[in-house]
């Protein structure tokens, strides 16, 4: 019974086609969030707003596959984070930034990975990495992740422990 398996995975989606799901860009990424000006004492500005935005395009359609967005603006970076055992394909888009990932032996910075439109990178299971954007303008990226739904463990620091939501 056990070689029919495989034959039955092959012939089955022929037998009961499935649909195509398609996530429209505007159900994804919300309108630009308003942001402003604060005058700080030094005479500087700083602004105030949104700094990352995630959201997931495409999850739940299969056990194998899911796939996220995630815009990182200027000057901004995500927190520290890995992805437990599923493996991501990370697909920068537009704008420039950098992958960073945990730091190996006894060096204490994190390895730098700069990234640009049409760059790929791939993040094994449980690794720690971080993204950042150095520039002017908004880094885009698609996560690909194996596993039906997105599994994401931010953390409070390089090896730290999980971060705990603030109530």
């Amino acid at each position: 019974m056990a070689s029919f398996l495989p034959l039955i995975q092959d012939i089955l989606p022929m037998i009961l086609p499935t649909s195509v799901a398609v996530t429209k860009a505007a159900d994804i990424l919300p309108p630009e969030p308003e942001t402003r000006a604060i005058e700080s004492e030094n005479g500087g500005t700083t602004t105030t707003g949104v700094k990352v935005i995630s959201r997931h395009a495409v999850v739940n359609m299969t056990d194998s596959m899911c796939t996220s967005v995630l815009v990182v603006k200027p000057g901004s970076s995500t927190s520290v984070r890995h992805h437990g055992e599923q493996e991501t394909i990370i697909y920068a888009v537009s704008g420039k930034g950098s992958l960073l990932s945990q730091p190996r032996g006894d060096k204490e910075e994190p390895e730098r990975h700069e990234l640009g439109p049409g760059d790929f990178a791939f993040v094994p299971a449980w690794t720690e990495h971080q993204i950042s954007n150095d520039s002017t303008v908004d880094f885009h990226l698609v996560i690909v992740r194996n596993g039906g739904s997105p599994v994401e463990v931010h953390l409070t620091g390089w090896g730290g422990p999980e971060a705990r939501p603030k109530r």
